[in-house]
């Protein structure tokens, strides 16, 4: 099942993260000053066409920042490279990754902090930044990693919709069978890039879901995606990101659309009126949450919520 696959990489993602961050400045100047994001990490990229074959999780966050901004080493090193990228590996197994930028320094070279590596190439806008510790990537926004990093902003669920196994949308009024679930989610920048990318959207950190009846929990939480730490396996893609996903481009904002839950079996409940919830946080711990309501109608009696099977005791709404 999608969820217990994503649920039990999330536990070892939870094992790993155990490691504590090493915070490390800014690639451009001012250093100490955080900068516009136009693309985030684990956001959906496409190699082959709009939804091709190649579609793969984002390894890094995209800086913004004019074409021929100088770029500096965020940590020293020595240096890998090719002609439109740099990656200055450190002895202790860390790695970071400078894509988009003219190179001015030589393969083997030692670099020290904030020593210049290059300037963004004409037509790109911005410098691709990615972490990695012995070879597997991290989220660069992680708390306690590229700082300063500053995020107040909440994270949107713009709808939650519920389909058919065909594809078709239901009837909210009459739900029988079983359903898919997917939801629109999104963040944005919490400093705005410049046009045409300030209105980009960014994917949120984590995202959950949970079935609701008369203010009591019909399930617990689930655990939809969590992107806060490490890149997400590339075979998962399909299991999270739902067909219509697209990501940031100029002049148009990317759409982020997740599967919560596939086939859900609504047989197994009584008939009656449901909420399904809908919550998503940032690094920051910044929450947005969204719902829908809907009525099941099986033909089975109805049963008033509180003797309804397998409730649990109302949680705590999230404000």
């Amino acid at each position: 099942m999608r969820i217990g696959v994503v649920t039990a990489f999330a536990v070892a993602l939870a094992l790993c993260a155990s490691r504590a961050a090493v915070a490390y400045p800014w690639p451009v100047r001012p250093f100490d000053k955080p900068h516009a994001i136009r693309g985030a990490f684990d956001d959906p990229r496409f190699h082959l066409g709009s939804e091709g074959a190649l579609s793969a999780f984002h390894f890094g966050v995209d800086i913004a920042v004019r074409d021929g901004t100088p770029v500096y080493a965020v940590a020293p090193g020595y240096v890998r490279r090719s002609n439109v990228d740099v990656t200055v590996h450190r002895p202790n197994g860390r790695a970071f990754g400078y894509w988009h930028i003219r190179p001015v320094v030589r393969r083997g070279q030692h670099v020290r902090l904030h020593q210049l590596l290059g300037y963004v190439l004409p037509g790109w806008g911005h410098v691709h930044l990615a972490e990695s510790y012995l070879g597997a990537y991290r989220n660069p926004l992680r708390r306690g990693a590229l700082t300063p990093f500053r995020d107040r902003t909440r994270p949107t669920v713009a709808s939650v919709e519920l389909f058919s196994a065909a594809g078709r949308t239901l009837d909210l009024g009459h739900v029988a069978g079983s359903f898919d679930a997917v939801a629109q989610i999104y963040d944005t920048p919490p400093i705005a890039p410049r046009p045409p990318w300030d209105i980009a959207r960014l994917t949120p950190s984590v995202i959950w879901w949970r079935l609701l009846r008369g203010g009591a929990s019909v399930t617990d939480w689930n655990l939809v995606a969590d992107f806060d730490f490490a890149l997400i396996p590339a075979g998962i893609y399909g299991f999270l990101y739902a067909p219509g996903t697209y990501q940031n481009k100029g002049h148009r904002p990317g759409s982020y659309l997740f599967w919560l839950t596939h086939a859900f079996d609504t047989t197994t409940l009584p008939d009656g009126q449901y909420e399904l919830q809908v919550l998503a946080e940032d690094t920051r711990f910044n929450l947005g949450w969204g719902k829908v309501d809907f009525t099941i109608a099986n033909g089975s009696p109805p049963t008033p919520p509180s003797l309804a099977p397998g409730m649990q005791s109302p949680l705590r709404q999230p404000f």
